[in-house]
């Protein structure tokens, strides 16, 4: 059997839409230690408002991370 690995050890962040869960925008190049810091009220709510118009923002929004590996 083979194993699962992944080409880089960087992480991307994505935001999608809680209700309609269409994908607002990703954030890549990230790393496991510096991921955390997307996950704060402050943070997500500036990001949120500098990438959508006001009158548009989600009344929900969830964020994943997602690493991507393949089989060897």
């Amino acid at each position: 059997m083979g194993r699962y690995i992944k080409d880089t050890p960087r992480l991307t962040v994505k935001f999608f839409d809680g209700d309609s869960e269409e994908k607002l925008f990703e954030i890549s190049n990230r790393t496991w230690m510096d991921v955390g810091e997307m996950f704060t009220d402050h943070n997500v709510t500036e990001l949120i408002r500098q990438t959508i118009q006001d009158e548009n923002l989600p009344e929900n929004v969830i964020v994943l991370v997602s690493g991507e590996y393949h089989l060897q």
